[in-house]
């Protein structure tokens, strides 16, 4: 299990490094949607293996895990706003919801990990 929540946290920060740099054009959103997925990917693993312990998942954890289809939602509309003509402003809003809510999941993804927190 700690393998795999090591391998989440080098993509949290792998994400962030990706959002911020990437998100104002329109392949860096690809980027970072790509990133963020299989970021999502890995903590299905994480909750899979906590399930599969047995282990109770707290409520943050589907919080997370909401948020994280959140960012997944925002880059993706912003990708397809980017392509119809006069949507640069749509997209690049979109993008930066989407880096707000990358940074509210890394906090609550820092709290999970925190000792006695749930």
């Amino acid at each position: 299990m700690s393998v795999v929540l090591e391998i989440h946290l080098v993509l949290a920060f792998l994400v962030a490094l990706c959002a911020v740099v990437f998100s104002w054009t329109p392949n860096g959103r690809r980027v970072v949607n790509a990133v963020v997925a299989l970021q999502f990917v890995v903590g299905l693993v994480v909750a899979a293996v906590m399930g599969a312990r047995h282990m109770t998942i707290p409520p943050a954890v589907w919080l997370h895990l909401l948020i994280a289809l959140g960012v997944l939602a925002c880059y993706g509309m912003a990708m397809r706003a980017g392509k119809r003509a006069g949507g640069a402003t749509l997209a690049l809003t979109l993008s930066i919801i989407g880096i707000g809510l990358i940074v509210i999941n890394i906090v609550i993804g820092w709290r999970l990990t925190m000792p006695g927190a749930a």
